[in-house]
């Protein structure tokens, strides 16, 4: 590929966010250069038709998102991998619920298949890899280096967040780490390292329905350290009780710890709401932000039925009298 540093042009994507026509360095490109200096548009490398390769590039600079892939209108089959990210939000970074490294959404018929692997992001103002809607069906989201900015007092960033109905068929092997907040004072929200969410609870979705829960996911052999909480599920109703049917996901066989009680309002090894959601052989490193001193190592607090086995402290704890709060990136 050429290399380039120079900072590119910023065109008009049509995508609007934040009553932004988003602007992008390139739209549907065959090929990227690298490194892509992206600095002074919204939107690194913006995709929404046909078939987006992209692989082995080094994008920086725009001050909304990376990648961004939109499905809403014309199915696009991806192939992102072995990219590195970074430096994606404003200068410097804010409070702002924008800065996602890879953005995939799909909201109405259309589909983003294909895979997100191998990717290194880092240094993003709010996310790192976000898949949100029912159209997402990636075959794999897996192998991702998934690194925020630490423990800050500004926002409350996450990790790698799947929301709103998106089903990638495997969410495994990913690194994801330094997603921290101090909750209070501030708002109260909570850092997920990998985020689930979904329901009626998170509001209205593109296609003017409620949001769908996110269902039936295989989170698996991840490695998660110094989130607020490291795997956060969230499928909720408009009352934020749990769902009324069973939501079916998994966390299994993952690695988490935590370096800091940091979080003044909740942390957590792993956060359940849900409907019968199995959470199996993971493996909770006790002190610092998980364990009794701090926060629970497993919270099923007003969860339906779940599912509670073979994790190492297999312990639970009812904190009824904690609010848990979330803020994903919107739909």
């Amino acid at each position: 590929m050429a290399v380039s540093s120079a900072r590119a042009a910023c065109t008009p994507t049509g995508f609007v966010r934040d009553g932004i026509n988003m602007t992008a360095a390139l739209i549907n490109p065959v090929s990227v250069p690298s490194p892509l200096n992206a600095t002074g548009c919204n939107i690194g490398v913006y995709y929404d038709t046909g078939v987006a390769t992209l692989t082995q590039v080094d994008i920086y600079g725009a001050n909304y998102f990376g990648v961004v892939v939109n499905a809403d209108v014309n199915p696009v089959v991806v192939h992102v991998s072995g990219n590195a990210i970074h430096n994606i939000g404003e200068v410097p970074f804010d409070g702002a619920q924008h800065g996602v490294g890879i953005y995939l959404r799909a909201f109405f018929t259309s589909t983003i298949t294909g895979e997100v692997v191998a990717n290194l992001v880092t240094a993003y103002q709010k996310g790192g890899i976000v898949a949100n809607g029912k159209g997402v069906r990636l075959t794999n989201l897996d192998s991702n280096q998934v690194i925020g900015i630490g423990h800050v007092d500004f926002i409350a960033q996450n990790g790698i967040q799947i929301a709103y109905g998106a089903r990638p068929a495997q969410v495994k092997s990913n690194l994801v780490t330094a997603n921290s907040f101090i909750g209070t004072p501030g708002d109260g929200s909570s850092s997920g390292g990998i985020l689930v969410v979904g329901g009626p609870g998170y509001g209205m979705c593109p296609d003017g329905l409620d949001c769908p829960y996110t269902t039936n996911l295989v989170i698996s052999t991840n490695r998660v350290f110094n989130n607020d909480v490291g795997v956060y599920l969230s499928n909720v109703q408009a009352d934020f009780s749990p769902p009324p049917t069973p939501t079916l996901n998994v966390a299994v066989a993952t690695l988490l710890g935590d370096d800091r009680c940091y979080n003044q309002s909740y942390q957590a090894g792993i956060s359940d709401q849900g409907h019968t959601d199995f959470i199996l052989f993971n493996y909770i490193l006790q002190g610092g932000g998980y364990g009794p001193t701090c926060g629970p190592n497993i919270d099923v607090t007003g969860s339906t039925n779940p599912q509670v086995f073979g994790n190492v402290p297999n312990g639970t704890t009812s904190t009824a009298s904690v609010t848990r709060r979330i803020v994903p990136i919107e739909p």
